[in-house]
């Protein structure tokens, strides 16, 4: 029987075409304290078209309150001739059971007080190959309630699409009114179409349409932008589509009845041009800044253009895909201890892309909790 939204808030989807646990007991202008959780490296996938995955816990090592505020994941791709067959197909917010997708669950606020966060690689068709190197990394950026956002919930929004070879669709979930967003994440689904990803995992503002918006979460937030109330999931699909094919967008938001009128989240943005060969998986960074506060969660994106200022739009080619988005030191390299940047992996398929290519990093950072 389907689970009933325990809230409606405004949403709107668009359809275009060993364990690490490291205390970060916050700077000396934040107050905020995160701890960075992750199980390492999951192996896999191991056979065409399918995907695993793996979760980090926030209350892993003892926390009793600890909750997710932020999710992420890095794969490892290997160096052969099969590096471009593997791919993000989720980073997601969790229960520990069973995902927040349709069938289990309406549209709407999910859960409460969420612990955990999925990372979930795929893998494309045969002609890709496979690499042992294989493997996925989770990440949970573990919020410990502080004086004024106690708890949290996740809001969850679902787009059917894209259903034909280099489409792409936006699904985007909103926060309930007087809540902030603290994060959020991007699904696709079925896990059997491999040609099927995420492309796009970012704040956004469901603020209307026209000059001066955000076109209701089709363009992304920008640096310096304060209180995004909206988390869009980008999807591609290329070769060989699915009819069944789900876009799923969730927004990690402060609880109800919070008076979160002194709480200030800040976006930091960056970009890069490329990929538009095979090589290493490309890096983008962005960082929280003196005054900007704790970083709580982050983003990652690749696409065809400014995804800022215009809406989003498909990258270069249908193979173009994201590795990575995860908590990072200034040069990209995973961190644990006391992260104030956030990294986006971004990849190219066998047949490379075009220099309309862009990459995409989002840090959100907060004060006043």
């Amino acid at each position: 029987m389907t689970k009933k939204s325990l809230r409606a808030p405004a949403f709107t989807a668009l359809v275009l075409g060993t364990t690490l646990a490291v205390a970060l007991p916050g700077t000396a202008y934040a107050a905020t304290t995160i701890t960075v959780r992750t199980p390492g490296a999951t192996s896999g996938p191991g056979a065409a078209n399918s995907e695993s995955g793996s979760t980090a816990n926030c209350r892993t090592g003892g926390d009793t309150d600890d909750v997710v505020s932020g999710v992420g994941i890095l794969q490892t791709v290997g160096t052969g001739s099969a590096q471009s067959n593997l791919h993000v197909k989720g980073i997601v917010p969790f229960d520990g059971t069973a995902e927040y997708v349709a069938g289990s669950y309406s549209p709407g606020v999910v859960d409460t007080d969420a612990t955990q966060a999925r990372a979930i690689g795929g893998t494309g068709n045969s002609g890709g190959g496979l690499d042992a190197a294989f493997g996925s990394t989770p990440y949970a950026m573990c919020l410990d309630p502080g004086d004024t956002i106690t708890g949290t919930q996740i809001v969850m929004n679902s787009v059917a699409g894209p259903t034909t070879t280099g489409a792409t669709a936006l699904a985007v979930a909103t926060c309930p009114e007087g809540t902030r967003l603290l994060g959020g994440g991007a699904r696709t689904l079925p896990g059997t179409t491999g040609s099927l990803k995420p492309v796009l995992s970012a704040p956004t503002y469901l603020d209307g349409t026209g000059a001066g918006t955000h076109d209701n979460g089709a363009i992304a937030a920008a640096d310096g932008e304060t209180n995004p109330d909206s988390w869009v999931a980008g999807a591609l699909t290329g070769g060989n589509p699915s009819a069944l094919a789900t876009t799923y967008a969730y927004a990690i938001c402060s609880g109800d009845d919070i008076d979160v009128s002194g709480v200030t989240v800040t976006v930091r943005y960056g970009e890069t041009s490329g990929p538009t060969s095979v090589g290493a998986p490309q890096k983008t960074t962005a960082g929280c800044g003196e005054g900007d506060g704790t970083l709580i969660s982050g983003g990652a994106g690749i696409s065809g253009g400014a995804v800022t200022t215009s809406d989003f739009t498909a990258p270069g080619s249908q193979g173009d895909h994201l590795n990575g988005s995860y908590p990072s030191d200034g040069s990209g390299n995973p961190l644990t201890s006391s992260p104030a940047n956030w990294t986006s992996t971004t990849h190219t398929g066998g047949g490379g892309s075009t220099s309309a290519t862009r990459s995409h990093a989002w840090a959100l950072c907060m004060t006043g909790n």
